[in-house]
């Protein structure tokens, strides 16, 4: 029997639980965060809007309020939600459930997992962990209201859902019908979004937006790939970002695996933006051969400041192998009109996939000193749950299977190749950080670059950073 709130609705707790790290879990990607930088878990963000609707929520975002475990657990239980959702990653779960399980113990509430390991090992997780309850499959949709609501009890299966029935657990997939999605109007005022904040951010408070889920494109070692791209209708974006005003929020991180893909719907987007004088800056995540001269110009009169784009090697070889199907050209082109535009770049490099050599990392980091890119994040190739790239890891023996966490930020490689070993691979990951941001260019361009109080506070803790020895400050998507 569930409780009742003060307002007699029931009551659900979206929880990030703590951590021992600066774990980032959402988006079915999990890794540690390489300084103090953190943005909101989108997931939480999206389902805000469907569960305010009908019941009473609060947000806990426990790893960016550094809150210990036991005095998360205490504020959990006095507030005595009927429901949890939670988020865990593959750098965290086990301390997750662990954590939940206790919540569990002490609450009786209903506990509801969103992670990518759920999303592809949920099933499995459920058999050996007896207090989760279900699992959501799909974030963009209200679909877990139903299993709240106690509709799993029946014989009709729920869609984007794995939950138990019966003492049985019940797998479910992704339903990923037609080709756009709607939501609530998500609550983005119910995270403290002054915490919140990114390296390559100009402007606080900052949120998380997502205006289209998955991919349509095939990358061997990208979560998103196996999922349908779906997007967002203008005038549902739009009335998210008069919200956004509204409360005050002056920078967005777009969440989208691949922004700008529907080329006509990202130009009038940014048409409608700059119509309605909406004072928002954003970071938008593109490939290299998705973007052109028009659409750049219109994405930075309405407010882009940069774009992330995943250039991964510079051995063409590599790009075609793992199904990036971009061209080394295709790039320096796009990275230069970025310039000319006045758009900032961040460029995502992947080493050690399985055919890396020595010679092919040192040649990708000369690749990203000649783009000029204004940040590069370089890191060790990780096996994603759900990949193509973890299946032939495995299937190689380049892996265990049986590694429990890891993330492709600051842990040591997992992945060990004829070519390349653990040891190795780390050592040149070290090395093309230190070349890439102690080179003098680089330095003199990021200083002159600097237009606001939060971009000289971010290059000063990302210095700090890299002098400690530790790696520059650059997050994963």
């Amino acid at each position: 029997m569930m409780r009742q709130g003060e307002s007699g609705r029931k009551r659900v707790l979206l929880l990030n639980p703590p951590g021992d790290q600066l774990y980032l879990r959402d988006q079915y990607c999990s890794s540690v965060s390489k300084a103090s930088y953190y943005w909101p878990p989108i997931d939480l963000i999206m389902l805000s809007g469907f569960l305010a609707e009908r019941y009473e929520v609060r947000v806990l975002d426990a790893i960016i309020r550094r809150m210990p475990r036991e005095r998360c657990l205490a504020e959990i239980e006095a507030w005595r939600p009927d429901v949890v959702i939670f988020l865990t990653g593959i750098a965290s779960w086990p301390a997750d459930l662990d954590f939940t399980r206790r919540i569990k113990e002490r609450t009786g509430a209903l506990i509801i997992g969103i992670g990518g390991i759920l999303l592809y090992e949920g099933a499995s997780l459920m058999e050996a962990y007896d207090h989760l309850d279900a699992i959501i499959l799909d974030f963009t949709t209200g679909d877990v209201v139903d299993f709240i609501e106690g509709a799993g009890d029946g014989e009709t299966e729920l869609p984007n859902l794995s939950y138990r029935r019966d003492g049985h657990v019940v797998p479910g997939r992704r339903r990923e019908e037609g080709r756009t999605f709607v939501v609530p109007v998500p609550r983005h005022e119910m995270f403290d979004l002054r915490r919140y904040r990114v390296p390559h951010g100009r402007r606080r408070p900052l949120t998380s937006v997502l205006l289209s889920d998955g991919c349509p494109y095939s990358c061997s070692f990208c979560v998103a790939s196996p999922m349908r791209y779906r997007y967002r209708p203008l005038d549902n974006i739009m009335a998210e970002f008069e919200h956004l005003a509204s409360i005050g929020v002056k920078e967005m991180f777009l969440k989208d695996f691949t922004f700008g893909v529907r080329r006509d719907l990202t130009i009038e987007m940014c048409e409608e933006m700059i119509r309605r004088k909406l004072d928002l800056t954003w970071i938008a995540s593109c490939r290299v051969d998705t973007v052109d001269r028009e659409m750049l110009e219109a994405m930075k009169r309405a407010g882009c400041h940069t774009i992330q784009f995943g250039v991964e090697s510079a051995d063409e070889g590599l790009l075609q192998q793992y199904h990036k199907k971009i061209t080394l050209d295709q790039t320096r082109r796009t990275f230069e009109l970025c310039r000319e535009v006045g758009i900032r770049t961040l460029a995502h490099f992947i080493l050690g996939l399985p055919g890396e050599t020595r010679e092919s990392i040192m040649r990708t980091v000369a690749y990203a000193k000649e783009l000029k890119c204004d940040y590069a994040s370089f890191n060790v190739v990780i096996p994603q749950v759900g990949t193509d790239l973890r299946r032939l890891v495995i299937e190689k023996g380049y892996y265990k299977p049986d590694v429990q966490t890891f993330d492709s930020g600051r842990s040591f490689p997992v992945v060990e190749t004829e070519k390349l070993s653990r040891d190795e691979l780390w050592e040149y990951r070290n090395r093309a950080i230190r070349s890439f941001y102690l080179d003098p260019k680089y330095i003199w361009r990021r200083v002159i670059g600097v237009r606001t109080w939060t971009e000289f506070r971010n290059l000063v803790e990302n210095g700090i950073a890299l002098l400690m020895g530790d790696s520059p400050v650059i997050l994963e998507s």
